[in-house]
C-alpha cells in the first residue's frame, strides 16, 4: 500500500497503542496516528482534521466504541470504522456491523488487521467514485432537464414569431404550417401587407436544423420583415447585405423564397434565392415552374437580383414548399408534378396544406424541418 494514511485511533491503552501501530508498520501501511481517549477530543479531532479511517475500542472509560460509531455514522457517513477490540462478542460485533462499522478485529487476532484496513479503504473508494458517478447522473439529467425546458421555451417563441392568423385577402385563400424536425427548426413563413392591397409572402429555409438554425431563422425572419416594403429584389439585397457577417461567420446559407401579390391584378412579383421548390397549378391541372433563381443567400459569389412575375387566374394555385417534405418521403419520388396531383379535388388553401404536410405522418421523427404555404386565388 504506498497510500500514507492519517488514522484516528479511539484508545486508552498505550500498550494497544503501540501493537497496532506495529502491525501496520510490518505490514508495510504507512501511516500517521492521532490517539485519544475521550470523547471531546475525538470530536474535536475530526472538526479539525479529515482521516482516511477510524480505529475504535469497543469499551472506553465514559466513551464506548458504539457511542463513538453513533458519531461518526452521523457527521461523517464515509469514514470508515474498524473495531479493534480485546473484547466483543457476538452478538456486540453483529450489532456494530448493523450500525454501520466497516469491521472488527480482536486485539489477540491483529493478523487481521491489515487485511480489514485494506478492505475498508477499498470499500470507501467504492463509495466515493459511487457517489461521485451518481452525482455526475444527477448533474448531466439537471442539465438535460433544463436544455429540454429552454427547448420548450424556444419552441413557444419560435412558434409565435410565425403569423398567427390567416390573412383576409380579397380573391384568395392563405394557409401555411411548419413542422420542426426537432423542438425548433430552420425553417419559416411569414406573409404581411406592405402597403394597401399589396402582400408580401415569403418561406426561408436555414441550412440545418434544430437551435442553431432556430437562432439564425430569427434573425433573417427579422431582416426580412424590416425591408419587406421594398421590391422583392431590393429586399432581398437589403437583407443579405445586413445578414452578410452572421451568415459568413455561422458558415450558413439561407435559400428563400420571397413574393409580393398585388391582390387587385392578381399579379405575383418573386425572387427565388436557390429555393426552387414552388410551383404554381392551374385551375386544369397544369404545374408550372417559377424563374428565375439566384444562389441562396449567405453564398459569397456576385449576384444579379432577378426578379419573376407571374398572373394568377381564379382557380390557381401557388404552393411553396420546403425540401423536408421530399425528404420525409423520397421513396414517393415526390416533386412539383407529383404534389400537384395531391391537391386534386381539394378546394381550399388549409386543406392543400394538410394534405401534402399529411404525407410525412408515417416519418418520425422528421429528417428536415417541413413547412408549405399555399396561396390560392378564388377569383371572389
Amino acid at each position: 500500500m504506498s497510500q500514507h494514511l492519517h488514522i484516528l485511533h479511539l484508545e486508552d491503552d498505550p500498550a494497544d497503542v503501540e501493537l497496532v501501530e506495529a502491525t501496520l508498520s510490518a505490514e508495510g501501511v504507512g501511516c500517521n496516528i492521532e490517539v485519544v481517549d475521550k470523547r471531546e477530543e475525538f470530536v474535536a479531532a475530526l472538526e479539525k482534521s479529515r482521516f482516511d479511517l477510524v480505529l475504535a475500542d469497543f469499551a472506553l472509560p465514559g466513551f464506548d466504541g458504539m457511542a463513538a460509531l453513533s458519531f461518526v455514522r452521523n457527521n461523517y457517513p464515509e469514514l470508515p470504522f474498524i473495531f479493534v477490540s480485546g473484547r466483543l462478542g457476538e452478538e456486540s460485533a453483529i450489532e456494530s456491523l448493523r450500525n454501520g462499522a466497516t469491521d472488527y478485529v480482536l486485539k489477540n487476532n491483529l493478523s487481521r488487521l491489515v487485511s480489514a484496513v485494506n478492505r475498508a479503504l477499498a470499500e470507501a473508494r467504492e463509495r466515493a467514485e459511487l457517489r461521485m458517478a451518481e452525482e455526475a447522473l444527477r448533474e448531466s439529467e439537471m442539465r438535460r432537464y433544463q436544455l429540454q425546458m429552454e427547448l420548450v421555451y424556444a419552441a413557444e417563441v419560435q412558434a409565435k414569431l410565425l403569423p398567427r392568423s390567416y390573412p383576409s385577402i380579397p380573391g384568395f385563400d392563405v394557409s401555411a404550417r411548419c413542422l420542426p424536425a426537432k423542438q425548433v427548426g430552420g425553417d419559416f413563413f411569414d406573409w404581411q401587407e406592405v402597403c394597401p392591397g399589396v402582400w408580401s409572402f415569403t418561406l426561408g429555409d436555414v441550412m440545418g436544423k434544430g437551435m442553431a438554425a432556430a437562432m439564425l431563422m430569427a434573425t433573417v425572419r427579422a431582416a426580412l420583415r424590416s425591408v419587406a416594403h421594398n421590391r422583392p429584389q431590393e429586399a432581398v439585397r437589403l437583407a443579405e447585405k445586413a445578414l452578410e457577417p452572421d451568415l459568413e461567420n455561422s458558415e450558413s446559407f439561407v435559400t428563400i423564397f420571397l413574393s409580393q401579390l398585388y391582390a387587385e391584378k392578381r399579379r405575383l412579383t418573386f425572387i427565388d434565392c436557390g429555393h426552387g421548390f414552388v410551383f404554381l397549378r392551374h385551375r386544369d391541372g397544369e404545374v408550372e415552374s417559377l424563374l428565375p433563381r439566384i444562389l441562396p443567400m449567405g453564398v459569397q459569389s456576385p449576384k444579379t437580383y432577378r426578379e419573376g412575375t407571374v398572373t394568377l387566374a381564379e382557380g390557381d394555385t401557388l404552393v411553396i414548399y420546403s425540401d423536408g417534405l421530399i425528404d420525409a418521403r423520397p421513396e414517393l419520388a415526390l416533386d412539383n408534378q407529383a404534389l400537384a396531383g395531391e391537391l386534386e379535388g381539394l378546394h381550399s388553401a388549409r386543406e392543400m396544406v394538410d394534405r401534402l404536410i399529411g404525407l410525412t405522418e408515417p416519418q418520425n421523427p422528421l429528417p428536415d424541418d417541413v413547412t408549405v404555404l399555399v396561396v390560392r386565388c378564388t377569383g371572389a
